[in-house]
C-alpha cells in the first residue's frame, strides 16, 4: 500500500503512465484501483499473478501459467500467447531493475562499512552511528562534538582525523 501510495503521489510531478502493470494479482489490483480513485487519478490498471496450485506458486520452466486481472475480467492465457509473454517480460524487467538497485545500494554500504573498519571502527559502532545519524553522509558531515555524543571522543577523533 505504501509503495502504491508513494507512486500515486509522484503523479503530481511526473505524469502517470498510460497503463499501470502490477505484480500481485486481484488483491493488489483492487487496492491500486481504490487508491487511484481516492486520489482522483484515471488510469488503466492490470495485474499479473503466478498460478497457484494447492496454495503454492507453480513455476515450472516453460509451462508457467500466469493470470492477468483487469477491473472487469480475468484472463488465463496459454504460456505461448504473446500477450502474456509481453506482460511477463515487463514484470521480469521490473524485478531485475529492483534487484539491481538494492544490490548496488548494499554494495555501496558494504564499501563504506569496510572503509570505516579499516580505520578501526567495528560493526557495532557503525550500526550505532547509523542508528543515531541515519546515513553515512550525515556521519561524514557531523561535527566532532556530535560524534562524541553519539559514540565516543576516540571514535570522533578517528572520523575527524584528529
Amino acid at each position: 500500500k505504501e509503495m502504491l501510495s508513494r507512486r500515486i503521489e509522484n503523479f503530481s510531478q511526473n505524469s502517470p503512465p498510460n497503463l499501470w502493470v502490477i505484480d500481485g494479482g486481484d488483491t493488489l489490483l483492487k487496492l491500486a484501483i481504490k487508491l487511484l480513485d481516492e486520489a482522483g487519478v484515471n488510469l488503466d490498471v492490470i495485474a499479473i499473478a503466478k498460478e497457484k496450485l494447492d496454495a503454492k506458486v507453480y513455476r515450472a520452466k516453460g509451462s508457467a501459467k500466469d493470470i492477468i486481472y483487469t477491473k472487469e475480467s480475468v484472463f488465463e492465457l496459454k504460456p505461448t500467447d504473446k500477450r502474456i509473454q509481453w506482460v511477463q517480460k515487463l514484470r521480469d524487467e521490473a524485478h531485475r531493475f529492483a534487484l539491481s538497485y538494492h544490490q548496488n545500494k548494499k554494495r555501496k554500504e558494504d564499501i563504506k562499512n569496510s572503509l570505516l573498519e579499516k580505520k578501526g571502527i567495528g560493526n557495532a559502532t557503525i550500526k550505532k552511528l547509523l542508528s543515531y545519524f541515519g546515513t553515512f553522509e550525515a556521519i561524514k558531515n557531523a561535527s566532532f562534538e556530535e560524534i562524541s555524543v553519539a559514540s565516543s571522543e576516540k571514535i570522533a577523533k578517528i572520523l575527524k582525523n584528529i
